[in-house]
Order: C-alpha cells, then sequence, then structure tokens
C-alpha cells in the first residue's frame, strides 16, 4: 500500500512539473514585447554613431547588447572590430538595425526601422522566431530577416538568418 502511494505520488508530482514547463502563449507575448522594444529604440534614420569602429562598439555595448545573447553578441563585435567604413558599405544582416550613411546624411551610422510580420514557436528548443520586414529598402541586406529569440533571464535576440520562403 505504502509502495502503491509513494509511486501515485511521484507519478502526480512530474504531471505537475510538466505543466509548468515552456509556455507557448507567453513565450510569443514576451519575446514580442521584447523584439518590439528593440526595434524602437531609435526613430527611422536617427543618428546612432559616427562612423568609427571604437565609437560603434561602445554604442552597441551601451544600447544594443542588453537585447542579445552572448553568442549574438560575439559574432557583432567580431565584424565591428573588422569593419572598414566607407569601403563596401555591408554590415550586412547581423547588423541589420543599422545603415551606413553616404555623403548626403552626414557620414554616420543610422537606425533602421522594422516591423514583425509573423512569429513562431519551437516547443522542442524553446524558442521563437520572429520573421521581420525593413521598413526601407537596402541593397546590401535582405528586406525579410528571420530574428531567432530566446530566453536568458529574458528573451533576447540569439541570430539573424535570410527568411527562407
Amino acid at each position: 500500500m505504502i509502495k502503491g502511494t509513494k509511486g501515485l505520488m511521484l507519478l502526480s508530482v512530474s504531471f505537475f512539473l510538466s505543466g509548468c514547463g515552456f509556455n507557448e502563449e507567453e513565450a510569443v507575448e514576451e519575446s514580442t514585447n521584447q523584439l518590439e522594444s528593440f526595434l524602437t529604440l531609435h526613430e527611422e534614420r536617427e543618428r546612432f554613431s559616427d562612423l568609427d569602429n571604437d565609437d560603434l562598439q561602445a554604442r552597441l555595448e551601451d544600447e544594443i547588447f542588453p537585447y542579445l545573447t552572448e553568442s549574438y553578441q560575439e559574432n557583432i563585435t567580431n565584424k565591428v572590430s573588422n569593419y572598414e567604413f566607407n569601403g563596401k558599405l555591408e554590415l550586412g544582416k547581423d547588423i541589420f538595425f543599422l545603415d551606413e550613411s553616404s555623403k548626403e546624411y552626414d557620414n554616420g551610422l543610422f537606425w533602421q526601422i522594422s516591423h514583425i510580420k509573423e512569429s513562431n514557436v519551437d516547443v522542442e528548443s524553446e524558442t521563437v522566431n520572429h520573421s521581420i520586414s525593413l521598413d526601407e529598402l537596402s541593397l546590401v541586406i535582405p528586406n525579410d530577416l528571420n530574428i531567432e529569440m530566446v530566453e536568458e533571464g529574458e528573451w533576447k535576440l540569439n541570430s539573424v538568418s535570410e527568411l527562407e520562403e
């Protein structure tokens, strides 16, 4: 009798704990709120940084990195440290939120506005994927991107890839 009760209690506890796992609706809501907050940190075409690697890195660390996972921060840091301004104009998809200007905009880096088109949950990996579209067309950055978000204390951008259609 005691063995049966103990087994039933363990089974009940495991059912209860499995119900406390990953909540899809909550994940979409929280990650969407965090992504929208990130996407609207600045106004469209607001100057973000000078065309200087050190200035850009400092601004990224101060304003952007709190929204990114550590691995995504490393990707961006590596890209920025080796980037040659006014050369290729290829900040690319990892830094989709910034656009290197031409002389008409006083040579700087400016914020690009995007909007969320769709959100999908991957329950198995406990991630949320948001497809976004840049409001301003770019010659070097795809217009439609996929943002993967994971929970690291709070929801953070983990990676960016071209949207597969």
